[in-house]
């Protein structure tokens, strides 16, 4: 088959999912009574679709006035780290009053499920599952400003003049698990100038929920940009097999690079039970970086700008947060000036037909049509290394 028919089928099979992100409901559907996915409870028939705020405060010593990140240090030695390895653990970011905040905040989101939930709640990958939720949500777009993820994440990506917000993501409960992957949905913003990063809200279960990384894997040469999937046996990835489990604990973060290949594992069972693994997690752009359109599909960049590519990535819908958030761009956060729209809806259609686009779709359906032929492997490596904390 030609690739410019492959094209046309991967991006109109991926069609229904950008509607059901961004296109307006037809109906307002009756309500029902709440579905129970895995102990959580969903009102799927009873999704949000306008701008919401839980109510709850801020921990002490925070002025809404004026948004200031909240101190944490960060060792010489965990910045080599993520340097050499790709990966670095940060024990202990939050503390108890921080991990609470967030904890409630994310425990009414799931109460109260806002629209742009919906693909990923239906898919069953997730419990909950929602993408810029910053946008939407104004109690995590003043944890963003006041927290000290940002205090944390630009002493690691040793920033200078800023850090900005190019997606972030709320995840509760993986059921399926996320095989072997690069992240690559991570705003319009180039690899050198990325971090990612999650915060938990939970310890980690004992047997599954542990993300698994490849150490030094962020410097392999084989994995194209664009591919999200990828079968580490293949290419130079066989160089990069240390396979190291974190086993995090409630209030510690996670940063790597955006090329780091890693995992995480569902319960076999795909049913947590009476157990939560709630993440809040993301990327950020250090100092100056630009806008790059990559030419593909990219959920996190749905907005209403008029950024070109090369243009200083300095805009409200990439909000700053660190060394302080811009006090325009708050009033424009908080105006409801931000968020997805139907300019972006339009530049994602426009990107949909690419083959940048194809690419991406198509490290999807390769590596998930073939069986994990090293999984009982990688469980045996698991079993002789000790996990890391």
């Amino acid at each position: 088959m030609a690739p410019s028919r492959i094209r046309i089928y991967a991006a109109a099979a991926a069609l229904p999912l950008a509607l059901a992100l961004v296109a307006p409901p037809a109906r307002t559907a009756p309500p029902r009574t709440f579905v129970r996915r895995h102990g959580i409870d969903v009102n799927v028939w009873e999704y949000v679709y306008n701008n919401q705020d839980p109510g709850v405060p801020l921990p002490a010593g925070c002025d809404e006035r004026n948004p200031t990140p909240a101190p944490f240090e960060i060792t010489a030695e965990q910045k080599e780290e993520l340097e050499r390895e790709g990966v670095v653990v940060i024990p202990g970011l939050l503390d108890q009053e921080w991990l609470t905040h967030l904890r409630e905040i994310t425990d009414w989101q799931v109460e109260h499920p806002h629209i742009w939930a919906s693909p990923g709640v239906a898919s069953g990958l997730y419990d909950y599952i929602q993408r810029n939720i910053w946008t939407t949500n104004d109690a995590f777009i003043k944890f963003l400003y006041h927290s000290p993820v940002s205090t944390a994440l630009a002493q690691l990506g040793g920033a200078k003049d800023s850090v900005r917000v190019t997606t972030d993501l709320l995840m509760v409960n993986p059921n399926k698990g996320f095989k072997w992957h690069q992240d690559n949905q991570n705003g319009p913003v180039g690899f050198d100038n990325a971090l990612r990063w999650w915060v938990t809200m939970d310890d980690s279960p004992k047997d599954y929920g542990a993300p698994v990384y490849l150490r030094k894997s962020q410097n392999n040469k084989c994995v194209p940009e664009d591919a999200v999937f990828v079968d580490i046996d293949e290419g130079d990835l066989p160089e990069y097999h240390d396979f190291t489990s974190f086993r995090p604990k409630a209030g510690d973060l996670i940063v790597w690079h955006a090329r780091t290949i890693h995992k995480i594992d569902g319960p076999t069972s795909q049913d947590w039970g009476s157990n939560k693994r709630r993440v809040l997690g993301g990327t950020v752009a250090i100092d100056d970086a630009t806008y790059v359109d990559k030419e593909k599909v990219e959920f996190a960049d749905m907005g209403r700008h008029s950024l070109k590519h090369g243009d200083p990535l300095t805009d409200p819908h990439f909000p700053k947060i660190w060394p302080r958030p811009d006090p325009a761009e708050v009033v424009a956060r908080f105006n409801g000036d931000v968020g997805r729209s139907r300019e972006g809806f339009g530049r994602m259609v426009g990107a949909m037909f690419s083959a940048k686009t194809f690419e991406q779709f198509a490290s999807w359906g390769n590596v998930l049509k073939k069986k994990d032929a090293v999984e009982e492997e990688e469980a045996e490596v698991r079993e002789e290394v000790p996990a890391s904390r």
